[in-house]
């Protein structure tokens, strides 16, 4: 393995790898309990720092006083990759040992890290390399290449259940990067980004089932005089789920104003009558304004919590 020389990616690597080993010595109580305890304190940690990370540190645990772990262990310890930088030296690599956990906390974890990576999640793309699942929801995946023993992170859209029969490609792979905790902070906005979509779309989907509901309740005299406040539905709805990108704040007031915003959407375009314009101005005006009161009555209610106070 060729030792990476990037000093600005060893600094954070250093400053990851001592997060995680105050965590460990944190939990160090749970972890020399029985198995369930452990787990329950281990599973954070692995989710926070990575389970790389958790191995790096406690295989230097072990290669620190091997002789007093077993020889599975002991083993497994030696066969690991343990310096990754150029600037990792002895002091360095001691620096990241978890010194307040017991031999028998280390064995255990240790014994943890090995069973996890028998039963590891890897899927392979077109090109041959092969990828580890870290976590995924949905189609959207974690993932950890190793190139010469060296981890490293980056993002996917795979659907994981027909991972093995599907077309899937190096090209799909977001930038790999080296830190665990990056790659982890991107998957969990992604991941919150992708639930907030899904909250927006089922409350425009609401309004809209709500809308065709009470039209089909009408005569069809009042269904044929309503025909252009349909149109203008149909115009406003396809427009806002299948065109428009929201920003966070836009997002927020959907989700939080109270209002029935597909409904004003519609009403706007519908009043505006001028179909010579395009539907994505008009919504866009009226969510300037909306967005405008919106933020007023926040501010309102902030100087209102204030004088309370």
């Amino acid at each position: 393995m060729k030792p990476i020389i990037n000093i600005e990616a060893f600094r954070q690597y250093y400053e990851e790898a001592v997060n995680c080993k105050t965590v460990l010595n944190a939990n160090a109580e749970n972890l020399s309990f029985d198995d369930e305890r452990r787990l329950d304190a281990l599973l954070p940690i692995y989710d926070e720092h990575g389970r790389e990370m958790v191995k790096r540190l406690i295989v230097n645990a072990i290669r620190s006083d091997s002789q007093n772990y077993s020889d599975q262990v002991r083993k497994w310890a030696d066969n690991a990759i343990v310096a990754m930088f150029i600037y990792e030296t002895d002091n360095v690599l001691s620096d990241y040992i978890p010194d307040h956990l017991s031999e028998a906390a280390i064995e255990a974890v240790a014994k943890d890290l090995i069973e996890r990576e028998k039963q590891k999640n890897t899927v392979k793309s077109r090109e041959g390399t092969e990828y580890e699942v870290i976590k995924s929801e949905e189609a959207n995946c974690l993932l950890c290449k190793h190139t010469d023993g060296i981890p490293t992170y980056c993002r996917a859209y795979i659907t994981l259940q027909n991972a093995k029969d599907m077309d899937f490609s190096d090209d799909w792979i977001s930038e790999e990067v080296l830190s665990y905790s990056d790659m982890n902070k991107a998957y969990v906005d992604s991941i919150d980004e992708n639930r907030t979509d899904k909250l927006v779309r089922e409350k425009f989907d609401e309004e809209y089932i709500n809308f065709k509901k009470a039209m089909v309740s009408k005569s069809p005299i009042d269904v044929f005089e309503s025909c252009y406040k349909i149109a203008a539905m149909e115009d406003v709805y396809c427009y806002v789920t299948e065109s428009k990108t929201f920003t966070p704040e836009e997002k927020e007031y959907i989700l939080n104003s109270g209002d029935c915003v597909l409904t004003d959407l519609m009403q706007d375009w519908y009043d505006y009558g001028d179909w010579n314009d395009r539907v994505s101005d008009s919504v866009e005006n009226t969510f300037s304004e909306r967005m405008g009161e919106y933020q007023k009555s926040l501010d309102n209610s902030e100087d209102c919590e204030e004088e309370l106070e």
